[in-house]
């Protein structure tokens, strides 16, 4: 159901102490939201995982925790499957404002020449701000402070609310360095309509310079859920959550500008294109956008969570209940002059409760592996482009009836490993953090990484 964890944490402050000013616990998460992961000098990865104190247990103002782990198997030395369950951690970790969302991070990988070094960056809907970590070379995450040129805390704009979903837009020749940042909520005040998608932008460059201050510009209707950036063509693709009968992608032309202050930067174009005729019901959730490949099309696979329609008209709302889940395959195209389209080539069913949506790393020759969770019934999907459909999904322990990769899985993050890839699978509600093992030239394969009895090993530990 759509809102699943809602209920959850309604449930919780009904019979829980809201414990307004205790400091969050550093050892392990809860109500993890984000996932990243960061190379660290021995060669291995480091698992940075976001914890949102979403019932408010914790200190409203610094009860987010970022936390970064040894993802690999306790028999090397690793947090997956220790049995005392605990985590082996790179560093201290860090606090942030509660209700963190995902993690965008910056990194000679997604943004190279960037003077500042590596950080991990993540909104709160509770204190509006966005929060800047540095993530130390061996994958340490230390706590907030600020330094010349890379604050720790930056000011979103005080006419939206509920700032989420991130994108990083680099070019690769150093004229722009951009991060970007959603918002959930656009009340009706000032210039902002309600129901309205609104774009933040912060020069990486600069960051803190009042010179330099971030811009915010107008989508189109939203609010946007999630976002992705194409360096091939320098666009930033963005998708609205619901605002009506409407199911828009947003095609924003990016255009190149050493920051000099926002007057010296070109607005970016936007084109909106609504992707409602194709599914009825339809409201976008997530986006990744194809591995590039020559000689074949370039798309964006979208997680679709489907609604009543019906009762949406009657009600003029979203309906709080979800009736079906999709994966929405489509082409991205240009004409002639370089216009862009995007036209839908496909709709693929798939659980209730579509999350984020990360696409696996590049096959060469074949389409491209999608992995979607399911919040609903806690499934994971894995979808093959190359015979459009999906191949494998993990669903439930036929013993026990749970999901095996946890209640509410949410946050993904892809490791590559060449022949197969890692997709680490964030549990909102049970607290953990299982992996799936995708063996990327027969997915079919594809399994959560199991002890010798047969359960999914996790990282961390249950809820205490």
């Amino acid at each position: 159901m759509r809102h699943v964890a809602l209920l959850f944490l309604l449930a919780l402050s009904a019979c829980g102490e809201n414990l307004a000013h205790t400091q969050p616990p550093m050892d392990h998460f809860f109500y993890p939201t984000g996932l990243a992961l960061t190379p660290v000098a021995s060669g291995n990865q480091a698992l940075l995982v976001a914890s949102a104190n979403f019932d408010l247990h914790y200190d409203q103002q610094v009860g987010g925790t970022l936390l970064s782990v040894d993802p690999r198997l306790a028999a090397v030395g690793g947090s997956a499957g220790r049995s005392d369950q605990a985590l082996v951690k790179f560093g201290p970790g860090a606090q942030m404002g509660s209700y963190a969302g995902p993690l965008a991070l910056v990194n000679p990988g997604t943004c190279g020449g960037l003077g500042s070094g590596p950080a991990a960056f993540s909104a709160s809907r509770y204190t509006g701000r966005l929060y800047r970590f540095p993530v130390g070379p061996d994958g340490s995450v230390a706590p907030c402070q600020d330094a010349p040129g890379a604050p720790c805390q930056l000011a979103l704009d005080p006419g939206l609310d509920d700032p989420a979903a991130l994108g990083v837009a680099c070019r690769d020749d150093g004229r722009r360095r951009s991060l970007f940042v959603a918002y959930l909520r656009a009340p009706a005040r000032d210039v902002y309509g309600a129901n309205t998608a609104w774009l933040t932008e912060f020069d990486l460059d600069h960051l803190g310079d009042p010179l330099r201050e971030p811009r915010t510009f107008a989508l189109a209707p939203g609010p946007i859920g999630d976002m992705a950036f194409d360096r091939l063509t320098d666009r930033l693709y963005a998708v609205g959550r619901f605002a009506g009968l409407t199911a828009p992608i947003n095609l924003v032309d990016l255009r190149p500008c050493a920051w000099q202050g926002p007057v010296d930067c070109p607005t970016p174009r936007v084109q909106t294109f609504d992707l409602y005729s194709a599914l009825h019901g339809a409201e976008l959730v997530g986006i990744a956008l194809s591995n590039p490949q020559v000689g074949r099309p370039r798309r964006a696979y979208l997680s679709v969570r489907i609604y009543d329609e019906g009762y949406a008209l009657a009600t003029s709302a979203r309906p709080g209940f979800d009736v079906g889940g999709a994966i929405m395959v489509v082409d991205l195209d240009e004409d002639l002059l370089g216009e862009p389209s995007a036209r839908v080539r496909s709709v693929v069913p798939i659980g209730i409760g579509a999350g984020s949506v990360r696409v696996l790393p590049v096959r060469p020759g074949l389409a491209d592996l999608v992995v979607v969770p399911s919040s609903g019934d806690g499934s994971i999907q894995i979808y093959d482009d190359e015979v459009g459909a999906v191949v494998r999904v993990i669903s439930v322990d036929v013993k026990t009836g749970a999901p095996e990769a946890g209640h509410v899985p949410s946050a993904l993050a892809v490791e590559d490993l060449g022949a197969e890839a890692l997709v680490y699978i964030a549990s909102f509600r049970d607290w953990t953090v299982s992996v799936l093992r995708v063996p990327l030239a027969d997915p079919t394969l594809a399994d959560l990484i199991r002890g010798p009895d047969g359960k999914p090993l996790r990282i961390g530990s249950p809820q205490p």
